[in-house]
């Protein structure tokens, strides 16, 4: 069984996630660029195709209990999570990318440390009345850092974790992420070596 992360291309048919249905039914474009999973909440960072009319805002914050612009095609949501990022914030994934596809449908972009995970994963979805289908699976074994790669050292870098006297811990760093310490030092670990590689390649 490969021990290596990865990067996992899920189609959920049948998702129960309410703002997804929404900009569905707003016959409106758009993709998750960010999402931040709670025990009880799901913040979305909604990337629109294009500019979101402020009526489109006001019937996002319909039942929604956190709607604020960020720019003119991005919007922030907070909703209630539903069963499926339960599974996700329970299950020892990270998310990089969600894209609606239509009403109910959504597309997800995943880091999954093996393949005894997306099993486990897997089968949790399904537990949930969704349809899942695994459109690709794909070992990270190129040298090209991932988004959600780069995301993380950015970030890693910027709350100082590289620092001398370390500005935060593994730990919190993973909570601030919403992902196990262990599966976050496994992203670093090869985050860094393909950042090593690039660099003694450059200098020959």
């Amino acid at each position: 069984m490969p021990k290596s992360p990865f990067e996992v291309t899920l189609l959920i048919e049948d998702h129960p996630c309410e703002v997804m249905k929404l900009i569905s039914t707003m016959g409106l474009k758009a993709s998750v660029e960010n999402v931040k999973l709670g025990d009880n909440v799901t913040d979305h960072i909604v990337l629109f195709d294009n500019k979101v009319k402020n009526e489109d805002v006001l019937k996002l914050k319909s039942g929604n209990s956190k709607v604020l612009r960020l720019s003119d095609n991005r919007i922030w949501v907070r909703t209630n999570g539903c069963s499926v990022c339960k599974v996700l914030y329970t299950s020892d994934v990270v998310v990089e990318k969600i894209k609606v596809v239509k009403e109910r449908t959504l597309l997800y972009t995943l880091l999954i440390p093996n393949t005894s995970s997306l099993k486990e994963f897997l089968s949790k979805l399904t537990s949930q009345g969704v349809k899942v289908t695994v459109i690709s699976t794909n070992e990270i074994t190129g040298n090209e850092l991932t988004e959600r790669q780069m995301e993380i050292l950015k970030l890693a870098y910027r709350l100082g974790y590289f620092d001398d006297d370390r500005g935060i811990t593994l730990t919190e760093l993973a909570n601030r992420l919403n992902v196990s310490a262990p599966t976050l030092e496994e992203i670093l670990r090869r985050a860094l070596r393909k950042v090593v590689k690039y660099y003694l390649d450059k200098v020959g």
